[in-house]
């Protein structure tokens, strides 16, 4: 814009927009967004592809692999121990009547010459036996026959996961569209001058996103879980994960890091439009550190402070990450906005 042109003369010229406008702008966005939602989950229900389906079964398996490892782990444990207890145990004597060891071996071979059981009668058979190694082998029988499976503890629950991950993967798969219409509210709200920045960050808004819940999925999801199957071995505890439990558990985390990955965007957006600066966002970086762990420990699905933290992290250096964009952005031309 051009340094003789009045930027206040310029915006009275246009029409301000009342509450109500925005109350009818922020509908119409919402509305157009859920049209997308809409698509986007039948396209995960169309045969023959199901895709509803096969994204359930990809999210079942950080849970299959981490509970895979952990009764592997488990089992070379207890193995072991039961090895040191083979090594450690002192031999014992048994002593068994001689009459009555005669009258069973020819039950159970009578082709044997073996004395009477009257002539032996009043003797005794001494043996010595180290510890059981049957116990061993029933032991690893045992660990082996465990069922490592997600379990279901009502009819409902697998029908209602399956539309739940259907609603989460037409969300992804409606993203450019559902993004785009926040960006136009907000862009509703803005000066003339201000609405290019709109589609500028709109292409990485929508790649911070899908950052996000990918780097979620493969990366956070199979370590959160893994530590807390290493509580439960250190409580001697078998888990049993509940479908609904571990898919609400794995939709909800990678949609938050998705959204929380949007902070330097937004940190950007907010100084280029004149509303905060690089010095404030400095001043202010232990309260803003505050309010990432508080919002890390609402948005986790879970009382564990693992995924917390891990979720708290990535925001704080994302927030760094956005000191950096604004403070070393070019400034802007000479004759222009």
């Amino acid at each position: 814009m051009p340094n003789d042109r009045d930027l206040f003369a310029e915006e009275q010229s246009m029409v301000t927009m009342s509450f109500g406008d925005h109350i009818e702008e922020l509908r119409t966005r919402l509305f157009l967004a859920l049209i997308g939602l809409v698509v986007g989950v039948v396209l995960t229900l169309i045969p023959p592809v199901h895709l509803g389906q096969r994204v359930l079964t990809k999210m079942e398996d950080p849970a299959r692999i981490a509970l895979d490892k952990y009764y592997e782990d488990d089992a070379q444990r207890r193995i072991a121990e039961a090895k040191k207890a083979e090594e450690k145990a002192p031999p014992v004597e048994v002593e068994f009547p001689a009459d009555q060891w005669v009258e069973q071996l020819k039950k159970i071979a009578p082709e044997l010459p073996l004395p009477s059981p009257e002539s032996v009668k009043g003797r005794a058979i001494k043996m010595t036996m180290g510890s059981d190694k049957g116990g061993q082998i029933r032991l690893i029988r045992d660990l082996e026959s465990r069922k490592n499976a997600i379990i279901t503890l009502g009819p409902l629950e697998g029908i209602t996961m399956l539309l739940m991950v259907c609603m989460i993967t037409g969300l992804v798969i409606s993203s450019p569209w559902v993004f785009y219409q926040a960006w136009a509210f907000v862009a509703a709200g803005l000066y003339r001058h201000e609405r290019h920045y709109v589609l500028r960050f709109l292409p990485f808004s929508l790649g911070l996103f899908l950052s996000g819940v990918l780097l979620c999925f493969f990366a956070v999801l199979p370590a959160t879980l893994g530590f807390l199957l290493e509580i439960n071995a250190w409580l001697e505890i078998e888990p049993n994960l509940r479908l609904s439990e571990w898919m609400s558990f794995a939709t909800m985390l990678p949609l938050v890091f998705g959204l929380c990955f949007q902070t330097p965007l937004i940190m950007l957006f907010l100084e280029r439009i004149g509303l905060l600066s690089a010095k404030i966002y400095r001043e202010k970086r232990k309260f803003a550190i505050l309010i990432i762990v508080v919002i890390a420990a609402l948005l986790t699905p879970g009382p564990d402070v693992f995924s917390q933290f891990m979720l708290a992290l990535p925001m704080v250096a994302l927030y760094e990450i956005g000191i950096l964009l604004v403070g070393n952005r070019r400034p802007r031309a000479a004759g222009h906005a």
